[in-house]
């Protein structure tokens, strides 16, 4: 088992791992990265974060690209044209084509936290706070029904037919939500699939192959972690050993051998550890730790290695 890494303390890590073994990437300490996307044939990766950040990074070093936005970009996802889409708060979505950034008008006024384009590369999902959701197909916008909660996640069903949309359990108003949808292509709206009583779905990944999907997140009232199965059109619960954790993402690795979970926490900055879990043949287990918490896992397409970004003040509903 890998020793703990330790850092000195700046708001924002990167780190490489591989081989079981973890090693920080080095970084601008004023960089607060939040998201990491490999193109598809992982010749480099795209980085953004707050303040309009975007960041070229060639598995080594990153170089900062000019941005048109000051606002907090929070997700970033490339199609296999290696055009990219990135979004984050206030309605912000910006396309990277043929090396040059511009802004892309939405209607919505609300956070967008995630997009993730289809595995063919032509429609791409955008989904945010307050049940936003949009398709984004050939330049034009379709803005998606269905949700109120906040929409924290996206998985394409490999065959690209269809995606999974995870939200939290409480909207507005404290009013129960469904937690896990389903996006079919030609559709204007997504369909609520399951509610997970007094859970947050914050993070849902389909394995490589389709067999099913992982789902994690927490109980909002007890505070314990939640890590599920969806298979069969059913939530299967995956036993996790350590009480106290609040799951916030997972990523398979390309080959479907395991998949890595991130732990946040809801606390304030300095009270609970970020947690790096293997699953592994129905199994989950506590690689690694530290006092950041993890926002993103990127798996390098090509090769078996990940980026893990981790961030000093990021909260489970900030991410």
């Amino acid at each position: 088992m890998p020793e703990t890494v330790t850092f000195a303390r700046q708001p924002t890590i990167v780190l490489r791992f591989e081989n079981g073994e973890f090693e920080r990437v080095a970084t601008d300490p004023n960089h607060r990265i939040r998201w990491i996307a490999w193109r598809r044939d992982g010749r480099s990766a795209l980085a953004v974060g707050n303040e309009g950040l975007i960041l070229h990074f060639d598995g080594e070093a990153f170089d900062r690209i000019g941005s048109p936005t000051r606002e907090n970009l929070r997700c970033a996802s490339y199609n296999p044209a290696n055009q990219a889409l990135i979004v984050g708060n206030r309605g912000t979505m910006l396309q990277l084509k043929n090396g040059e950034i511009t802004t892309i008008g939405v209607d919505a006024e609300a956070n967008l936290r995630r997009v993730s384009w289809s595995p063919d590369g032509s429609l791409a999902l955008v989904v945010g706070n307050s049940g936003s959701a949009l398709a984004w197909q050939a330049g034009n916008v379709q803005e998606l029904t269905g949700a109120f909660s906040n929409l924290r996640s996206i998985t394409w069903h490999p065959e690209g037919r269809h995606a999974l949309v995870s939200g939290n359990y409480f909207g507005m108003s404290m009013v129960p939500c469904p937690t896990l949808y389903e996006y079919r292509r030609g559709s204007n709206q997504l369909n609520p699939l399951k509610t997970t009583e007094k859970t947050d779905l914050i993070g849902v990944e389909w394995k490589p192959d389709g067999e099913y999907a992982l789902a994690v997140g927490y109980e909002v009232v007890w505070q314990e972690p939640r890590v599920f199965r969806w298979t069969k059109n059913e939530l299967e619960t995956i036993h996790v050993p350590e009480p106290g954790l609040y799951p916030s993402l997972v990523a398979w690795d390309p080959t479907g051998d395991r998949a890595l979970i991130g732990t946040g926490s809801p606390l304030p900055p300095g009270q609970g550890e970020g947690v790096i879990l293997e699953y592994r043949k129905g199994k989950v287990r506590r690689l690694d730790s530290s006092p950041y918490r993890i926002a993103c896992i990127a798996w390098h397409p090509m090769e078996d290695f990940a980026v893990i970004v981790g961030q000093a003040n990021a909260r489970t509903f900030t991410t």
